[in-house]
């Protein structure tokens, strides 16, 4: 393949999840998503919800990331805390890339693989409409709260983005290829993206 490893980005309610796994499906290659989180819980000796709640605490810079993850490795032991899981999630897609290609969705995976020239950076959005509705025969989400419940998932996304790769994460130019799923639909988009992979 041209591109081993394909970071997908996406908006909330997208559909970035299925595009991943169903890409990762065409080129028969694994998809991680979910897992990053449920890896990271599991070698910190934490809970998945605990990794999902750290997450949304990025009041730190990635820098500060990196000298208390530094600050904890020389003292012995891993307080697992807000300014180093973001830290452990890059070091389990490293880990993870270095079992062979693969599909990563979410947790600035392109950022987690910046040394490696072959990784595909995709981000995928649609509009407000397409997403609403997506949110709520998706996801359940309640009719009357689904727009609010996208634009905090989407701030979320955002500052997690910013806050670790220094970068905005809807700055298009950052990425090789920007995929709206409203127009093409899931199964397309992940046709495309297997075939620029390849």
């Amino acid at each position: 393949m041209k591109f081993n490893y394909i970071a997908i980005e996406r908006e909330y309610a997208s559909g970035g999840n299925y595009i991943g796994q169903k890409t990762a499906a065409l080129l028969n290659i694994p998809c991680y998503g979910r897992e990053i989180p449920e890896i990271t819980a599991q070698k910190n000796d934490v809970s998945v919800e605990r990794i999902l709640e750290l997450e949304e605490d990025v009041n730190r810079s990635f820098l500060y990331s990196l000298a208390r993850m530094s600050n904890y490795l020389n003292e012995g032991s891993l307080r697992l805390a807000a300014d180093s899981v973001a830290v452990e999630e890059m070091n389990v897609i490293r880990e993870l890339a270095g079992n062979g290609p693969a599909v990563f969705v979410g947790r600035t995976a392109a950022f987690a693989l910046k040394d490696k020239k072959d990784v595909l950076k995709v981000f995928i959005h649609a509009p407000i409409n397409y997403r609403e509705t997506r949110a709520v025969t998706e996801y359940s989400v309640c009719r009357t709260e689904v727009t609010d419940v996208i634009r905090k998932a989407d701030r979320r996304r955002a500052a997690y983005y910013r806050s670790n790769f220094g970068k905005e994460w809807r700055e298009y130019v950052d990425y090789d290829l920007v995929l709206d799923s409203s127009i093409l639909g899931l199964d397309k988009c992940a046709a495309v993206i297997a075939e620029c992979a390849r």
